[in-house]
């Protein structure tokens, strides 16, 4: 419940792929903000929800990109946009 209150009141900065380990509170605001619909969140909660998106996304982009080298990034982009 204090968890939720606080949530209301956090600002989060933006995700950066290189960034700071994720916190435990922040992955806790994460996994909560996951489970709400947009129209059930306030403007401080979709602030850091967007934060929570961009953070998988780059997380995700380095497991699956990151390790590759300029020729294999290439083929990689060809092949997913065929």
């Amino acid at each position: 419940m204090i968890l939720l209150l606080l949530l209301g009141n956090f600002h989060s900065a933006p995700a950066r792929a290189t960034g700071a380990p994720i916190s435990i509170a922040q992955a806790l605001a994460c996994h909560h903000l996951a489970q709400l619909t947009y129209t059930e969140m306030n403007s401080a909660q979709i602030q850091i929800a967007k934060s929570c998106d961009q953070r998988e996304a780059a997380q995700g982009w380095l497991n699956i990109y990151g390790k590759m080298n300029h020729t294999e990034l290439a083929k990689a982009m060809v092949y997913e946009a065929s």
